[in-house]
């Protein structure tokens, strides 16, 4: 009886102790907030946040200015903007790994810019090329980076809401060149937050918990099955 109890407690023991999943922030940038031409509530723009390790977090931002039809038909996003708490202190050695169809470099990033934009007053922002249309950040194209630092930095320190002249926010997108055909003009600006699908902290999935549930049992039969 003894080894049936001990047998119980071990794996109960173990799925305790099991790591839980960690879960990726997903930012949906699908608010219209202000511009001309006048957009619409749809996705220009997806900002998904991993962790890596203890001391980096990955990023990868997907350009899909297409999704605002006729409006975007000439459209390429020339910056972003996005939350952090400030801790730890990033520098301009803290942006690494670059890839993705459109490159960016260390030097494209600020960090806490001067004055607010739309009202908003975000922590870092990334500048994409303005210049000949062959280099522009149009739709389809994507890019990804890393932000490291000495100390651990965490996904959930990009999960900071901003407040501005419109819904709260974890990012906004400048999108410039917009209008029907090639001599269209204006520009247009988007937010977005987490949609509430994945939380970036750490949670227990359903089956671990079941598992936990069913260990608890084992270690309650054996104790009957002892007396």
């Amino acid at each position: 009886m003894m080894n049936k109890f001990f047998s119980a407690a071990v794996v109960s023991l173990g799925l305790i102790t099991a790591p839980l999943s960690a879960s990726a922030l997903v930012i949906d940038i699908n608010t219209y907030l202000t511009g001309n031409p006048v957009g619409s509530n749809v996705t220009v723009a997806t900002l998904t946040i991993t962790q890596n390790g203890a001391n980096a977090v990955n990023f990868s931002f997907n350009n899909s200015v297409a999704n605002l039809g006729a409006i975007g038909d000439d459209a390429f996003i020339s910056g972003l903007l996005f939350s952090y708490d400030g801790t730890p202190l990033l520098t301009s050695s803290s942006f690494g790994s670059f890839g993705g169809t459109q490159l960016v470099v260390a030097g494209a990033f600020g960090i806490n810019p001067p004055g607010g934009d739309a009202g908003y007053n975000f922590y870092l922002d990334l500048d994409y090329p303005t210049g000949p249309p062959s280099a522009r950040f149009t739709n389809g194209e994507f890019s990804t980076w890393t932000i490291s630092s000495a100390n651990a930095i965490s996904v959930s320190d990009f999960s900071v809401d901003v407040s501005g002249s419109g819904p709260a926010s974890l990012a906004m997108v400048h999108i410039q060149q917009v209008g029907a055909g090639p001599g269209g003009s204006g520009s247009l600006k988007y937010v977005g937050g987490d949609p509430g699908t994945t939380p970036p902290q750490e949670i227990a999935e359903p089956t671990t918990l079941a598992l936990l549930g069913l260990g608890l049992l084992g270690i309650g039969v054996a104790r009957r099955q002892k007396k």
